[in-house]
């Protein structure tokens, strides 16, 4: 079994849903959704930390509301961006080189600990990995409007978190962007840009990522489903 620490960024806002505060504090089911994905990784055995990126103006709430949460090692304050704010926690963890380190989306509360086990066992033999679930829709490539091309769907797959590496490769991957003022769509792209391969595992269209109100009705959906068949 591969043990890992999990590192959230924490320090986002509300304002594609329509509200004036982090949206990680709205409530599903009657708790916030970043205690949802904290849940997730407090009761898996394999995890050994999580590591919150957070805004100062959440410090205090974020305390109180982790405080249930013994694995939580601690509360970073972020950068202006998502990747400054990976960066950051990256530099305040102390871990061996050959540590296994996730990056999680704190607005994907619905991953199983069976993929999360994936991804490690994955970054174990590989070094580096990532979930997604292959692409349902046909995609096209489209310039002003016009269709410019289809792509072949069967290599397309549509990524999702967790993603992760060894310690020392992840560090190294964000410090080589910096140094290359390179801003990546992803944990992912950091590590192809540093050169890594990364291996793909097969996740599940549940792990949404809530992003807009509508997410939030479908979000209620798969609680109620998982409720049903004692999904842990």
């Amino acid at each position: 079994m591969s043990k890992y620490h999990v590192i959230i960024p924490a320090a986002g806002t509300g304002s594609r849903m329509g509200r004036t505060y982090n949206k990680l504090l709205i409530e599903v089911a009657g708790r916030s959704v970043l205690e949802h994905t904290l849940a997730v990784f407090q009761s898996d055995t394999q995890c050994e930390g999580i590591h919150l990126a957070i805004h100062e103006r959440d410090r205090a709430q974020l305390q109180t509301l982790t405080a249930p949460f013994s694995k939580v090692k601690q509360l970073v304050l972020g950068g202006d961006t998502r990747q400054e704010s990976i960066h950051q926690v990256l530099r305040n963890i102390h871990l061996s080189n050959d540590t296994i380190v996730l990056v999680h989306d704190g607005a994907r509360p619905f991953v199983t600990h069976d993929t999360i086990h994936e991804v490690t066992a994955a970054i174990q033999t590989h070094g580096a990995a990532i979930v997604g679930v292959k692409a349902k829709d046909t995609i096209k490539r489209v310039s002003d409007q016009f269709v410019t091309e289809t792509l072949d769907r069967s290599t397309l797959w549509q990524v999702q978190t967790p993603q992760g590496a060894t310690f020392e490769l992840l560090t190294s991957a964000y410090t080589h962007a910096e140094t290359q003022k390179m801003m990546g769509t992803d944990d992912a792209s950091l590590i192809e840009a540093y050169g890594q391969r990364i291996y793909m595992v097969e996740g599940d269209y549940d792990n949404i990522k809530l992003t807009t109100e509508e997410d939030l009705t479908y979000a209620e959906a798969i609680l109620e489903k998982r409720s049903r068949h004692h999904h842990v």
